[in-house]
């Protein structure tokens, strides 16, 4: 057998793909001081629990609705489908499919909607509606970090995974990686298929994880949609 230096190409042919970046200082101050409000007034408080429409074992998860003013509400919208359009434009890159979109062809879903994730807290395997689904962070304690490194129960562990965030794909065969997990730090923003399956761990020390989630929908492809079923 010839053992002569050659090339190999790295094939990805299956499975979706995350794009992490971070959001503006603007758009964090603007969406965790509205989270701060909520939490706070008790008429926002009652209106905007959301625990109903979600499947997060947490003690309070509000949605935005009527909690940002119109200004705030527009810039929020338009960094977020912004970062969204650079999410479908890495598709032909990763999967060679062309999916690209400007910002003017993503629909950001109302509600956006807040957890305050609390000691012992987790959130089960689930997914999201819409194409597109982003999490961002906007509070995340030293605490659950050093609880990772330094705490009996997860530091001895082959996967410290206290407080983290974990994507789920297909099934386990040898050579393979069914699921990504990720250690969030604050204002990081994660990017991902909508019915891409994802859990969040629990963790132990006292303090309090705030992150908040948003989905899009893809203009050209519901007006695909609405086009086809016509037709039917």
């Amino acid at each position: 057998m010839s053992l002569e230096k050659r090339l190999f190409d790295t094939i990805r042919p299956f499975g979706p793909y995350l794009i992490k970046s971070t959001i503006s200082d603007e758009i964090h101050k603007i969406l965790l001081d509205t989270a701060y409000k909520i939490r706070k007034n008790k008429k926002l408080k009652k209106n905007n629990d959301y625990r109903k429409r979600l499947a997060g074992n947490l003690s309070e998860e509000y949605s935005y609705a009527n909690a940002l003013s119109e200004n705030q509400f527009n810039i929020v919208k338009e960094e977020l489908t912004w970062l969204a359009s650079v999410f479908t434009k890495q598709s032909k890159i990763v999967t060679g499919k062309k999916l690209e979109r400007e910002p003017k062809d993503i629909i950001m879903l109302e509600p956006l909607w807040v957890n305050f994730m609390k000691q012992g807290e987790w959130n089960p395997a689930h997914a999201h509606t819409g194409e597109i689904s982003c999490v961002m962070y906007l509070k995340v304690p030293k605490e659950i970090e050093n609880e990772n490194l330094k705490s009996q129960t997860s530091s001895q562990s082959n996967t410290p995974s206290a407080g983290k965030i974990e994507w789920l794909y297909g099934e386990t065969i040898t050579y393979d990686n069914t699921g990504f997990i990720a250690t969030p730090k604050e204002k990081d923003i994660y990017f991902f298929p909508a019915r891409l399956k994802h859990m969040v761990y629990p963790f132990k020390s006292k303090t309090e994880r705030i992150s908040l989630s948003v989905n899009f929908a893809d203009k050209i492809t519901t007006l695909n949609n609405l086009q086809r079923n016509g037709e039917n």
